[in-house]
């Protein structure tokens, strides 16, 4: 597999720019072959080194296959609206960036576990930031599905350990003496934070709520709906046996005895918020070399930032932090410091 360097890097943009504007389709479909050639050993080499995969127990050989496949759907969707996103970006860095910033914010659930495993990972965990320094200036596409390969890997985390950005919540609603009108229920519902979508039934006095479940719990609905005089009585989640519920077929997710660790949302919220305060007690140097790290900075400019003598120093300080939360956490956290 050859090195993405820049000459590599113009080869793969000017694959990018024919995909994207090449006259004719036959031509097009060339390209997108020779770039898929090109670039997909190095998606699958990123997946298969991925911490989150590794520290959430999805180490099978056919996991970066899957986040590869995930990739390459991404990319070719819609007439290669994503390729053509990235060509548009180039022309405007602040675009980019904003971009990159809200699309993040969308998987924040699995972005927690992304966190854990980096501050989780032992001396053999190959250091992301230095290696994948510099990653939108001198190779921008490299960086850019870079990005693209942790969000499908975050989503992959997500749907294999059965977590949903957006969640579905439903129960009958049946007006009492004192009950409010129903369309102002229905709106007040809709105005609330996480919530994104209503659904009314009048008629089946049934209320149907898709909601993000890292912005705001069911039983925030129910205290909504009870305070303005309705019935609440939540209908039991579809199986994933009826074949209406819109669910992944049930060999989509993992068998009951090999569920990975920390499969919970409240888990890793849990695990995250106790390292974080045990962090708060290491010396002012390591914290500050530990949190840049967290936040991708490289070790050439964590060492810049601090002060330190070279990168070495910096790597140094940031294993010695890593080092006391696996003596710290072995006990209480094994699955991702034992």
């Amino acid at each position: 597999m050859p090195a993405w360097d820049a000459a590599f890097e113009r080869a793969c943009h000017a694959l990018v720019e024919e995909v994207c504007a090449g006259p004719a389709a036959t031509a097009r479909e060339r390209a997108w072959q020779r770039l898929l050639i090109h670039v997909a050993p190095h998606v699958e080499r990123w997946a298969a080194r991925s911490p989150a995969l590794r520290r959430t127990g999805l180490t099978g050989e056919d996991e970066p296959r899957a986040v590869l496949v995930d990739v390459i759907d991404r990319l070719c969707d819609r007439d290669f609206a994503a390729l053509r996103r990235y060509l548009a970006y180039q022309r405007d860095a602040a675009a980019a960036e904003a971009a990159a910033r809200d699309e993040a914010a969308e998987h924040d659930e699995a972005g927690l576990v992304e966190r854990l495993a980096r501050l989780a990972g032992g001396p053999d965990d190959p250091p992301a930031p230095a290696a994948d320094a510099d990653l939108t200036t001198g190779t921008p596409l490299r960086g850019w599905l870079l990005l693209q390969t942790r969000f499908v890997i975050k989503d992959h985390v997500k749907q294999r350990l059965g977590w949903r950005a957006v969640a579905r919540w439903a129960a009958e609603v049946a007006a009492t003496d004192t009950a409010a009108d129903r369309r102002a229920l229905v709106d007040a519902l809709a105005a609330l934070d996480g919530v994104v979508e209503v659904d009314d039934e009048p008629a089946a006095a049934r209320l149907t709520v898709r909601y993000r479940p890292a912005r705001i719990r069911a039983d925030e609905l129910e205290r909504v709906i009870a305070a303005r005089g309705f019935a609440v009585r939540p209908l039991p989640a579809a199986s994933k046996r009826d074949a209406t519920s819109g669910a992944e077929r049930l060999d989509a997710a993992p068998e009951r005895g090999e569920r990975p660790p920390l499969s919970t949302l409240l888990g890793v919220r849990q695990a995250l918020t106790e390292i974080t305060a045990h962090i708060g007690e290491f010396p002012p140097p390591m914290q500050a070399a530990l949190r840049l790290w967290l936040d991708e900075a490289g070790f050439d400019a964590i060492a810049a930032a601090l002060a330190l003598p070279d990168a070495r120093a910096a790597q140094a300080l940031v294993r010695a932090a890593q080092a006391r939360l696996r003596a710290r956490f072995r006990g209480a956290w094994p699955e991702l410091f034992g």
